[in-house]
């Protein structure tokens, strides 16, 4: 199995995808598909070694070269050292100066040129971007026959073929003979959210494993590239039970409300705001307050998050009745969610066995011990959570 290093895909496609697989990224109108496909021969080139092409219609190889160093990859030493090499199809229809190793003045000539460098990239990456503009220039039925050959030779030379499609208005018959042509589906599009919109990957079809049909919010960084994106993680919990230093802990760039109002008014608010970047996972942090006088604020703020970490102090089963009440306040009942045990390393720290018995919680919630204050056990709560949202 090969490895895309696109964040969840990897895991939901059972590894990865087999040699000589093809990959379709169907992606809805405004919905960057590109970097998917960039990202996946970026890494392989980098981290395996491997080799290919891009094939392009719709970008020069000039823009492509700036996309890369966007997100923080090198294409120009790859580019050197013959590791990647340009279809350029576009370029000389731009008016600019061709750049590839196999140039295309007619799309109608594709197929003859891409074969060849198929066979040049024996067990690499192929990266062919545009689908739409081969439909929208040599017609449909064309276009298909230039996959299915394209595949045959791909499965031959054991190459990943990785097909970027934007799909505009184009009949549903059309789109359905595209799907069954490749190995694997994902789509990409937008779910209106009120007034934002968040941008998800899903799997449709898959031949080597089963297709979850999971959707995977993602956001394009810079650099970056592709990350998992979690709108809203929830940190909660007692007064005092260590909050603020577990927010600081996943999000070192946190700021703490309570610290800036401090110096500005005789008030403490105690909400924690971050976000973090974990393994390939990008996510807003929200800390709630803990006094009891602040309640009012648990459910607004609880409000679209993905997934809740509740904090408790370990040395004070006193204050698990409130952690509960958190919980039924901020509505996390019916979130995915952890008990961060913390302060874990004290004297009088109870064990997850004990922590669980006195809480009587009505689910098997996970209970990970941590001590926030030296950073252990954090990427364990993390790892935890994050397997609890995105289970496939």
């Amino acid at each position: 199995m090969k490895k895309t290093y696109i964040p969840r895909l990897d895991d939901i496609l059972g590894g990865g995808v087999p040699k000589g697989s093809s990959m379709l990224f169907q992606a809805m109108p405004g919905i960057v598909s590109d970097v998917f496909g960039y990202q996946i021969i970026s890494e392989r080139v980098q981290l395996d070694s491997e080799i290919g092409f891009i094939y392009t219609n719709t970008r020069t190889p000039v823009e492509i070269e700036r996309v890369f160093d966007k997100y923080g990859w090198d294409l120009k030493t790859p580019l050197n050292s013959g590791q990647i090499f340009f279809i350029d199809s576009i370029s000389g229809m731009m008016g600019v100066p061709p750049m590839g190793k196999y140039i295309i003045d007619d799309l109608e000539k594709s197929k003859e040129m891409i074969l060849p460098a198929i066979e040049d990239i024996t067990g690499g990456t192929a990266v062919i971007e545009n689908v739409a503009t081969l439909i929208d220039s040599i017609g449909a039925d064309n276009t298909i026959k230039c996959i299915k050959i394209l595949n045959e030779a791909a499965a031959k030379h054991e190459v990943n073929i990785v097909y970027l499609f934007t799909r505009w208005d184009y009949e549903d018959r059309l789109v359905e003979q595209l799907k069954n042509l490749v190995d694997c589906e994902i789509q990409l599009f937008s779910i209106e959210e009120k007034v934002m919109y968040r941008q998800v990957f899903m799997v449709v079809k898959s031949n080597w494993t089963r297709a979850s049909k999971c959707k995977t919010f993602f956001e394009l960084v810079e650099p970056g590239g592709v990350k998992v994106f979690i709108p809203k993680l929830l940190v909660t919990g007692p007064y005092n039970a260590g909050k603020t230093t577990f927010v600081h802990a996943i999000a070192e760039k946190a700021v703490s409300v309570e610290r800036q109002a401090f110096e500005l008014f005789p008030t403490t608010v105690g909400l924690d705001i971050g976000h973090m970047d974990y393994k390939g996972f990008s996510a807003d942090v929200f800390g709630t307050p803990g006094q009891e006088r602040f309640d009012l604020l648990l459910e607004p703020l609880a409000r679209e998050s993905i997934g809740t970490f509740i904090v408790i102090d370990s040395t004070k089963p006193d204050t698990f009745a409130r952690a509960k009440e958190m919980i039924n306040m901020c509505r996390a009942e019916a979130l995915p969610k952890v008990i961060v045990a913390n302060k874990h390393d004290l004297p009088g720290a109870l064990t997850p066995d004990e922590i669980k018995k006195r809480m009587a919680l009505w689910e098997d919630v996970p209970i990970v011990t941590v001590s926030a204050q030296k950073n252990e056990g954090v990427d364990k709560a993390l790892d935890t959570l994050f397997d609890l949202i995105y289970r496939v």
